[in-house]
C-alpha cells in the first residue's frame, strides 16, 4: 500500500516528467531542419507555456520537499516576496491537485515515444543538410509559399 505522502510524490513526480517530455517534444518538432522552422510560430506559444508549467512543477517539487521559498529566490536573483507573489499560487494549485497517475504515466510514456521519434529524424535530417537546404532554396523561389495548404497553414 502506497501512503498518501509517497502518492503525492508519485504524482509531482510523474507530472513533472510529463511536462519535460512535452516540452522536448515541442522543442525537437521546432528543430527539425526541413520542417522545424515553418511550425515555429505554431509552436512558439505552446514551447512558453509548457516551459511555464514546468517551471512550477519543478519548483512545487522543491517546495514539497522542503526548500524554502529564499532560496529559490537566490537562485532567480529576486527577493523572496516577489518569487512567492509570482509563483505560489501556482505552486499550491500543483501541490493540492490530484492527477489521474495512470493516464499521467500513459502520456509520459506516449511523449518519450514522440520525443524518441523526433530525435531520430533530426538525426536524419542533419545527415541529409543538402537536401534540407535545397527544400528551403525552393520554397523561397515559390511567392507566399506558406499560404499553400500542401505546406503548412500559418493562418
Amino acid at each position: 500500500m502506497v501512503s498518501d505522502m509517497d502518492q503525492r510524490w508519485i504524482e509531482l513526480l510523474t507530472s513533472l516528467s510529463k511536462a519535460a517530455l512535452e516540452l522536448a517534444s515541442s522543442a525537437a518538432t521546432i528543430s527539425k531542419p526541413i520542417d522545424g522552422p515553418a511550425f515555429g510560430l505554431r509552436f512558439i506559444q505552446d514551447i512558453t507555456y509548457q516551459q511555464q508549467t514546468l517551471e512550477v512543477l519543478l519548483v512545487a517539487v522543491l517546495r514539497h520537499s522542503g526548500v524554502p521559498w529564499e532560496v529559490l529566490a537566490r537562485h532567480y536573483g529576486v527577493t523572496r516576496q516577489s518569487l512567492h507573489r509570482r509563483l505560489a499560487a501556482q505552486v499550491d494549485r500543483a501541490l493540492i491537485t490530484r492527477r489521474n497517475q495512470s493516464l499521467e504515466l500513459r502520456k509520459a510514456e506516449e511523449e518519450t515515444g514522440l520525443v524518441a521519434d523526433m530525435a531520430a529524424s533530426v538525426f536524419q535530417q542533419l545527415g541529409h543538410m543538402e537536401e534540407v537546404s535545397a527544400v528551403w532554396r525552393q520554397r523561397q523561389s515559390e511567392s507566399r509559399w506558406w499560404s499553400n495548404p500542401s505546406y503548412y497553414s500559418f493562418e
